[in-house]
């Protein structure tokens, strides 16, 4: 089989994020985790809603 890349390209360094320095969230991805949770507890608030209609029938 014949190489696609090098294998330098593959080791790069800089690509990788460095663990020790501390990353601030900006707003943008802020905004996108609040719609997340959002809408994962609607999803489950509509989950538990169909479960309790589904007991109220017996």
């Amino acid at each position: 089989m014949t190489d696609l890349f090098d294998e330098d390209e593959l080791l790069d360094e800089e690509g990788f994020v460095n663990t020790d320095e501390e990353v601030d969230i900006d707003e943008g991805e802020s905004a996108i985790l609040d719609a997340r949770r959002r809408l994962e507890n609607m999803l489950e608030e509509k989950r538990l809603r169909e479960e309790l209609d589904d007991f109220m029938d017996y």
